[in-house]
């Protein structure tokens, strides 16, 4: 099983590489193969809706010719995908909300004559400096995503008030190997 977590985190030693790195742990001990991709120093521009990518049928790509190119095999490839960030104003980093928007050429989302969204197992995790109410923005964004595009949600992994320290030694580990759970489940958590 390939987990591929894509993090759009500006700080490398911050609170949500830290989540990201005991997540990735998890899921190693029980057997995955796990890659983390690292979205903020990448260049990756936001969906310009040229909408070539619904006329023109540029399979599995988009005509930016960005760093995005490189993430879609990464993005294909994976059994799982993890979308993780730190929340910033209610919403995921611009990073991440960039990678998102330009996941669109993956589906010809007028007639659904080729989707290669549908069954995709995604998954958020996200840490904040405030009260899990402040994700509830980006948790629905995902969710309408996986909705819309016929993917397979499972799930959300929220940290609240994060702060390092405590992700390192291991104060929300609970949480983290309940996420696992969520994550490598057989079961959709769309309802969830």
């Amino acid at each position: 099983m390939k987990v591929t977590i894509f993090n759009g985190s500006p700080r490398r030693e911050g609170n949500t590489c830290a989540a990201v790195s005991r997540f990735a742990r998890e899921l190693i001990g029980r057997g995955a193969e796990v890659e983390i991709v690292y979205l903020f120093k990448l260049n990756i521009l936001g969906c310009n809706h040229c909408d070539r990518c619904q006329h023109e049928r540029l399979p599995r790509r988009c005509s930016i010719d960005d760093d995005m190119l490189e993430l879609y095999p990464k993005y294909l490839a994976a059994d799982i995908v993890v979308f993780a960030s730190p929340i910033y104003m209610w919403q995921i980093t611009p990073c991440t909300q960039a990678f998102l928007t330009r996941l669109q050429c993956l589906c010809q989302s007028s007639d659904f004559s080729y989707n290669e969204e549908k069954g995709k197992k995604l998954a958020v995790a996200l840490t904040m400096g405030d009260g899990s109410d402040n994700a509830d923005l980006a948790v629905e964004e995902l969710k309408r995503f996986c909705q819309y595009f016929s993917a397979d949600y499972r799930g959300a992994m929220l940290i609240p008030f994060a702060k390092k320290a405590e992700i390192d030694n291991g104060q929300h580990d609970a949480e983290i190997t309940e996420f696992a759970d969520r994550v490598l489940s057989r079961v959709s958590c769309y309802l969830n």
